[in-house]
């Protein structure tokens, strides 16, 4: 189930006994436990009816009996532990079974809530399968990068705001996979635009302060269709801000484009749909390499990626005394264009 689904069935009353909150996204988790808390009792209950509990200083024993407690002058009461990955019970077969047992026998008054971050729970244990069947096992799992594009476009809808094409790329390639960032800097452009403004590059550069024209994605994207004015002007306007843009942030992230455009040659399927699957990239993505392939053939980027390694090796002090950064950036632009 979608996140915003469960938080949708919440918000309309719809409450489950136990919920196991769990993977690598920690933002869908804050989410679901935002609304949880929000809705399950009210506000002016909530000093006897909602305990908040941390995986690291519990054990089963409290949990349970907190859970087995009813509601004061309330219909229900909602026990949310925080940093359940920390819970020792997990490891303690004894605290399985009595989780186990709670689960299939809940009391219907309580929402029990397991916050547990960063990694998956384990699905084997007996308790966790009971928690699925009780209640709901949801698996907060990372936004890949190929889809963060689109992840951005379907929020921004639901904000009462839309975003262009351009803006959505330079939010997913300058912010990356940080749903929590991402999420921060939206709410910004949501606060200070009107309801029903498309978002535009100009709007992220004002609010946000992320060039339109002058970062390094458009870097790579002036290196891969090989304007060489462009990739000047970009590279001059770095040199004169190093601390803004220094050239051991900057290699890697070309590292990374080239990359894909070394398995853009490879490619057996060079259609869209099927690139963006191989390269998991989005599909508006598998025209940039596809035009940097033309330019730049395979024994080409076997160089450039000496090229970055060199830079980036230089920038970190690494046989390297003297070399401003400017210079390690220009010179390793003039040698991936020649």
């Amino acid at each position: 189930m979608p996140h915003r689904q469960l938080i949708r069935d919440v918000q309309a009353g719809s409450f489950k006994p136990v919920y196991l909150l769990h993977g690598e996204e920690p933002f869908f988790i804050d989410e679901i436990a935002k609304a949880l808390e929000a809705e399950v009792v009210e506000e002016s209950m909530r000093d006897f009816n909602q305990t908040i509990l941390y995986g690291r200083d519990s054990n089963i024993d409290q949990v349970l009996e907190t859970a087995r407690r009813f509601p004061m002058m309330a219909d229900r009461q909602l026990v949310l532990m925080r940093e359940a990955q920390d819970w020792n019970a997990w490891r303690r077969k004894e605290d399985m079974e009595k989780l186990e047992a709670y689960a299939n026998s809940p009391v219907n008054s309580t929402v029990l809530v397991f916050c547990f971050k960063n990694k998956k729970a384990d699905g084997r244990l007996k308790a966790v399968k009971a928690i699925s069947r009780a209640g709901i096992l949801f698996l907060s799992e990372k936004v890949r990068d190929y889809k963060l594009a689109e992840w951005i476009s379907g929020f921004v809808r639901e904000s009462g705001l839309s975003i262009s094409g351009p803006a959505t790329q330079i939010l997913a390639e300058y912010l990356g996979n940080d749903l929590r960032k991402v999420v921060n800097e939206l709410n910004k452009l949501q606060i200070v635009l009107p309801a029903g403004t498309e978002i535009a590059p100009e709007h992220i550069e004002k609010h946000i302060g992320i060039s339109k024209d002058f970062n390094v994605f458009e870097l790579q994207r002036a290196l891969g269709s090989k304007d060489l004015v462009r990739s000047q002007r970009i590279t001059e306007f770095f040199a004169a801000n190093p601390k803004d843009h220094p050239v051991a942030m900057i290699m890697p992230v070309l590292n990374s484009y080239f990359s894909k455009v070394y398995a853009y040659h490879g490619l057996k399927d060079r259609s869209g749909p099927a690139a963006a699957k191989a390269l998991r990239c989005a599909p508006f993505a598998v025209k940039q390499y596809a035009e940097a392939a033309r330019h730049y053939p395979l024994d080409k980027v076997g160089r450039i990626f000496g090229y970055l390694r060199e830079a980036d090796r230089k920038a970190k002090g690494q046989g390297n005394v003297s070399t401003p950064d400017a210079f390690l950036l220009k010179e390793a632009v003039f040698k991936i264009l020649h």
